[in-house]
């Protein structure tokens, strides 16, 4: 309420006590306010519970309330509250009850008011969380039910969730925000984050793919895609892997080695173009060289253009810095194996095996570069290397017929 001049009150109050006269209405409020402000306020208590009494006007029951409160103890507060809303009932009043409640915290209490009194979402929510930490779940799972069923919203959906979770239903849970996903479009994101939580990926493998697929459609972050691709591992879905890489372009280094496994090298040559030309990187041009050979090869076109593009490749690669035993090999294997250097061949190949000196491949086609410079018995002793690293067993069918080769061979 507005407060006016204290003095001009004081004289006010004087006039009329000395006239005697009735107080209207106005004058009462005044008077209220004057012992109110002036630390009275057992005197403005009455005098707002006196204009009550005469107009029935609940603002004024409301100020009496609050003014007690200044020289009465909460609970006698709180004591009448209740015999006067037993009788009327006023939102402020409830809402002063409920805040005395709180302050006390006395949350049976406020439970009371609450329920009482909850109509809109606020304090349903309100009520809801008052259920919950009072251990009946039963009656917050209702509330939270009932929302949702009126306003399709996270929080009240995440409510039931929480509640499921908290009785260790999780199967339950997860059923539950499954079918909302579905039936849904509205939710957010952190649905789709608390499903995948609730769930287990080896058992709901499509549904967690469907989830982060999901994900990643809202937020465009790669880390979903990640998960996607761990997914599909796990079912040994590669098809699916290569579509999805295909699509967004994530691990395009992932892509190729998936191409080479299921045998689509055209797919995997046109890819080596991007990869070169995006990241610069030698080894592209070293794998692009092992590709056209064998592309060749599987098509029985392996000619001396072909080996000559082969060899151009392999040398670019390596001169720009590739230095995988991986390319030194194949790049020596294949000069010797078609008789094109085969001294360099064995250079090459020696490279190889100074990083990798136990690989029998990289053993293999060095000893058949000796056995093509008619170099019986060196050819001889590697072949008896490769048999004497401990646990090797030769199963390798090229590997086999250059042995029984090297064996036959008589030095001149």
């Amino acid at each position: 309420m507005k407060k006016i001049n204290i003095v001009l009150i004081a004289l006010l109050l004087s006039f009329m006590q000395i006239n005697a006269k009735v107080l209207s209405e106005d004058e009462l409020i005044m008077e209220a306010i004057y012992y109110t402000d002036n630390k009275d306020p057992k005197n403005g208590a009455k005098i707002w519970k006196k204009l009550f009494e005469l107009t029935n006007n609940e603002k004024y029951l409301v100020e009496y309330f609050y003014t007690s409160l200044q020289y009465k103890n909460i609970k006698d507060v709180i004591k009448e509250l209740k015999v006067t809303l037993s009788k009327k009932k006023n939102k402020e009043l409830y809402e002063l009850l409920a805040g005395l409640y709180s302050k006390e915290g006395n949350t049976d209490g406020l439970l009371e008011v609450i329920k009482d009194t909850a109509s809109d979402t606020e304090s349903l929510f309100e009520l809801a969380y008052l259920y919950t930490i009072k251990g009946k779940d039963k009656e917050a799972l209702k509330i939270y039910k009932n929302i949702y069923k009126k306003d399709k919203s996270w929080d009240a959906l995440k409510g039931e969730l929480s509640i499921l979770a908290k009785q260790k239903k999780i199967t339950q849970a997860a059923n539950l925000l499954w079918q909302e996903l579905n039936n849904n479009k509205k939710l957010p994101k952190d649905a789709y984050l608390v499903y995948v939580g609730l769930i287990n990926f080896k058992k709901d493998t499509k549904k967690a793919i469907y989830a982060f697929n999901k994900l990643y459609q809202l937020t465009n972050d790669k880390q979903y895609l990640k998960q996607i691709i761990s997914l599909y591992l796990f079912n040994k879905d590669y098809d699916s892997i290569i579509k999805l890489l295909e699509k967004t372009h994530y691990d395009d280094k992932l892509l190729y080695e998936l191409y080479l496994s299921k045998g689509k090298t055209v797919d995997a040559y046109k890819l080596l173009y991007r990869l070169y030309n995006e990241t610069k990187k030698p080894k592209w041009l070293a794998e692009k060289a092992i590709l056209t050979f064998e592309i060749a090869n599987k098509l029985k076109a392996v000619d001396n253009r072909v080996l000559n593009r082969v060899f151009a490749l392999f040398q670019k690669a390596i001169k720009e810095g590739a230095k995988s035993p991986t390319y030194y090999n194949y790049y020596g294997y294949t000069l010797i194996d078609y008789d094109k250097d085969i001294k360099k061949g064995i250079n090459l190949v020696k490279k190889a095996l100074k990083k990798e000196p136990q690989n029998i491949y990289y053993l293999d086609s060095l000893a058949w570069g000796y056995y093509k410079l008619k170099k019986c018995n060196e050819a001889k002793k590697i072949m008896q290397k490769i048999k004497n690293i401990e646990g090797t067993q030769i199963t390798e069918d090229e590997i086999i017929k250059h042995n029984n080769i090297i064996q036959k061979c008589k030095e001149k």
